[in-house]
């Protein structure tokens, strides 16, 4: 156990006993000197009836980052055992699309209490965010900006930005609108506060804007701000309307699910099984249940393609032929290395995709790269080969296969996201059984035709 975790059991050893002794204001001066996500994590693991007790004596700010930072089912059951009038201070204080994100994984019924519980304007936000898909922009943006029109002079606009910047979630960036709430421009908290009193927000503007439409992908959020390292993005309708930001947390939030969805179905698992491995103190039971729903569909399929695998495998004659059975040693190596550079190929290219278009001058590439690995392992396994077996028909066969084999894989491995990505397919479901599976295949025909021909000409 490292010296976090020491430390995280000795507050929670601390919290239950100032809690089972009723001490509260001991327990609110601990807990001043804690980060949110720690007094969180406690949480997590304390029961249900000290957890409630707990949440009920944080200041409303804190629980309110607390209810950001947790799921549904901690949402919901925490506020539906605490006092109504407590409830709606610390909704009062929560932002608006993590509150939105929150409560699209909510029942209808329970989305009505949690509405009535908010202001009109809230309310009215929060519906608006509610539209969105959970993969769009909208979807991940906050209404909580500071917006100024073009034609205020830099006293209003700071006036203007004083005045809201409370319900804001960055006050870095001031966006610039015109009449018809149309984003026209961008400028700086700095260029603002140090501008001259009386000059036009118009002259001082960037009118260089990066933006998001909020029917877009939220990747194309990520690749932005990624690129021009901003802290917020703002996110416009087909008309130009200013309709929100998204901020750079929401954005490290974002690109930390992709990447995990990404991995998971490039294990050839899926979301399901991390979501219990990331739970508190899951059953065995359930972890299990989760971990084989996950896992059957990929194992099938591969299981599918290695019987396929198996009926290529059976018309390979030349085994029955004692002088060529070692042949058939040779088998793994030659469909192992081009699984290997097939996943290493298909891996690259869904990473590129993260970033950028893929191109099919990549698979070429990737192609290329084949060759020359393909030429250094099949000169160096025929050396091997020759050296213990001194049967050049055997050289032959092998490191060409294994050649061949290599330049097919790598193309292979880089061409599959690349047609996924113009079939409007996630790419990332390309997972590395299929590609292993696939390569199988793929490597066995290669060693059949390639010993065919060879053999039968020498022979």
């Amino acid at each position: 156990m490292d010296r976090k975790q020491d430390a995280s059991q000795d507050l929670l050893g601390e919290v239950k006993s100032l809690i089972e002794n009723n001490k509260i204001l001991e327990l609110r001066e601990l807990l001043e000197e804690y980060h949110t996500i720690d007094i969180f994590d406690i949480m997590e693991h304390l029961e249900e009836d000290m957890k409630i007790k707990l949440f009920e004596v944080l200041p409303l700010d804190v629980a309110a980052s607390i209810l950001e930072e947790s799921d549904a089912q901690f949402f919901s059951s925490t506020l539906s055992k605490i006092d109504i009038d407590h409830r709606k201070n610390i909704l009062e204080l929560m932002s608006l699309d993590d509150m939105a994100d929150i409560l699209s994984q909510l029942e209808e019924g329970e989305i009505e209490n949690i509405m009535e519980l908010l202001s009109k304007e809230d309310a009215d936000d929060i519906k608006e965010l509610l539209i969105y898909e959970e993969e769009s922009t909208g979807g991940i943006m906050t209404t909580g900006y500071i917006e100024v029109n073009k034609d205020m002079t830099a006293k209003e606009a700071i006036e203007h930005m004083r005045s809201h910047a409370e319900e804001a979630e960055t006050i870095y960036y001031i966006y610039v609108v015109d009449n018809a709430e149309k984003l026209v421009g961008v400028l700086s908290l700095r260029e603002l506060i140090t501008a001259r009193d009386s000059s036009i927000i118009e002259d001082l503007m960037s009118e260089n804007i990066i933006s998001v439409y909020v029917d877009e992908d939220r990747e194309e959020a990520v690749r932005l701000v990624s690129k021009y390292n901003l802290i917020a993005i703002p996110v416009i309708d087909r008309q130009k309307r200013l309709k929100g930001i998204i901020t750079v947390d929401d954005i490290i939030d974002v690109m930390e699910e992709e990447a995990s969805e990404d991995m998971y179905k490039f294990a050839g698992t899926s979301e399901q099984e991390r979501d219990f491995v990331e739970k508190v103190n899951p059953t065995s039971k359930e972890q299990i249940i989760s971990s084989v729903r996950a896992r059957i569909p990929w194992l099938i399929i591969t299981l599918l393609g290695g019987l396929l695998s198996m009926v290529i495998f059976s018309n390979l004659d030349f085994i029955m032929n004692p002088t060529y059975a070692s042949l058939v040693f040779f088998i793994p190596v030659v469909i192992g290395m081009g699984g290997n550079i097939g996943t290493q190929s298909s891996a690259l290219a869904v990473m590129v995709l993260s970033n950028k278009d893929l191109e099919f001058k990549n698979v070429i590439r990737e192609g290329m790269v084949g060759l020359i690995t393909g030429i250094i392992c099949s000169i160096l396994i025929g050396i091997v080969i020759f050296i213990f077996m001194r049967d050049i028909d055997i050289v032959l066969v092998v490191s060409l296969s294994l050649f061949i084999n290599m330049i097919v894989g790598a193309m292979i491995g880089a061409f599959m996201p690349f047609l996924f990505k113009k079939m409007d397919v996630d790419p990332s479901i390309i997972s590395a059984p299929i590609i292993a599976t696939l390569l199988d295949i793929v490597g066995i025909a290669i060693y059949l035709m390639i010993t065919t021909l060879l053999l039968a000409k020498i022979v």
